[in-house]
């Protein structure tokens, strides 16, 4: 079970990883996309006195995507390490991140964005397999 759960932490870090890539690479870019983007950096809210564009919102989402998939996954990390000996939380804790992995994915798939969708599914599943591993099961 513990392997599983690691697998699972781990899973969560390379999503992280793969996300910034997809963050800061974009692909090439397309006289629309351009023309998207120039809107987006002119467009301005007034939230509290600050001005942020409608891309520094964007931007800065996409990046808590990344602190956060990385926060999480270190914290799973410590947690295995910490509850090796405890198969009861060990499996609580992965039914928590089956859960809300389950619940990105969702919210992925009704915003068909196939990336994080496809990636973050196969996350969940090593979740999953953990949560459902004998107690005994040393993997």
């Amino acid at each position: 079970m513990t392997r599983w759960f690691r697998a699972g932490a781990i899973g969560l870090l390379v999503v992280a990883v793969l996300h910034t890539f997809g963050h800061f690479g974009g692909g090439p870019k397309e006289p629309a996309r351009i023309q998207l983007e120039e809107a987006m950096d002119a467009y301005r809210f007034d939230i509290f006195g600050m001005h942020p564009s409608a891309s520094d919102i964007t931007k800065s989402l996409s990046l808590t995507m990344t602190i956060a998939l990385l926060f999480i996954g270190a914290l799973d990390l410590v947690a295995a390490s910490s509850l090796a000996g405890n198969a009861r939380a060990l499996r609580r804790l992965a039914w928590v991140n089956a859960v809300g992995v389950g619940a990105l994915v969702a919210l992925f798939a009704y915003y068909r964005i196939p990336p994080p969708m496809v990636t973050l599914a196969l996350v969940c599943v090593l979740f999953v397999v953990a949560a459902l591993r004998p107690a005994s099961s040393a993997s």
